[in-house]
């Protein structure tokens, strides 16, 4: 029996049309580019011990409950279908006229690990909780996904949906970050960092081992955090602590997204030295606007 090679592992991605259930037609499997020694989804399971006495002081051990599927994927954030899908999962919307406004319309996905022409994981059901999104000059962009799933399934078969490779997608590095606005000030950014989070909750129920689809807890709770080179005082001066837009660009024209949070609420901005700069660190928490009916904005290029 061949070893199996973390190079020769492949993933896939299929939006659900029902929570839960894999799609075996009339829907597209994209590619999902994992890096070669990135983690895959795993899944544990709830373990249901027995109180019961046995013999000689020992357990009449334990059942297995429902499984509980999850994890983290690090991906390099680039513009394509199977980056929508994580989106719209995450900000609960759907793009509409390419624009993805966070709302309570909850979508699933399924993903595919192919370990061996053999050996297939197919994890369903799965949701994102949280993601990130980070770059620093002359860096990468990069982007992590926290997710919860539903079922796995072990098979030697492969899913009867052909895989739609990536091809023409570029991945996004920090000079292709643009067009960033921090309350009406246009900064020399050496960093930032956007990373939103919403708590979805498993519900178990009797007779069966999988759960019922997601519930939320609690409100999105998102960050966005810019440093920048100090310059002079004007940052210091337009932050109010009031809601103010905060907006930046990745990629350009038909090919990148434009993330919007019009109604941020800003803390006092924070000096800080290193490598011979100094530098002012900004905290942003969005929060509602009426205007857009929502926190988040994201518009596809």
């Amino acid at each position: 029996m061949a070893l199996v090679s973390s190079s020769d592992i492949l993933s896939s991605i299929i939006a659900e049309t029902t929570f839960g259930t894999t799609p075996t037609a009339t829907a597209t499997r994209y590619e999902f580019p994992l890096g070669v020694d990135a983690a895959l989804l795993t899944a544990a399971a709830t373990t249901i011990a027995s109180p019961t006495k046995r013999p000689n002081r020992a357990s009449n051990g334990s059942r297995r409950g429902m499984v509980n599927p999850e994890g983290s994927l690090d991906i390099r954030f680039q513009r394509h279908a199977f980056m929508d899908i994580l989106l719209q999962s995450a900000l609960s919307g759907t793009f509409a006229t390419n624009v993805l406004k966070a709302g309570t319309t909850d979508s699933s996905f399924s993903i595919i690990h192919k370990l061996a022409p053999d050996m297939y994981k197919t994890f369903a059901g799965n949701m994102v909780t949280g993601f990130s999104i980070s770059t620093s000059g002359n860096e990468e962009v990069s982007s992590s996904w926290n997710l919860i799933g539903a079922s796995v399934t072990n098979s030697a078969t492969d899913s009867a949906l052909a895989v739609t490779a990536i091809t023409g997608t570029t991945e996004f590095i920090a000079s292709e970050v643009q067009s960033i606005s921090v309350a009406g000030q246009t900064l020399a950014v050496a960093q930032i960092d956007f990373e939103t989070t919403l708590d979805r909750t498993r519900r178990p129920v009797v007779g069966s081992n999988v759960g019922l689809a997601f519930g939320v807890n609690g409100l999105r709770d998102t960050t966005i955090t810019v440093r920048a080179y100090r310059e002079s005082l004007a940052i210091d001066s337009a932050i109010t602590g009031l809601a103010q837009p905060v907006s930046f660009d990745i990629g350009g024209t038909g090919s990148g997204y434009r993330f919007q949070a019009p109604a941020a609420y800003g803390d006092i901005p924070v000096d800080s030295m290193s490598d011979g700069s100094a530098f002012v660190t900004i905290t942003f928490k969005p929060g509602y606007d009426a205007t857009a009916g929502t926190d988040l904005v994201i518009t596809k290029l």
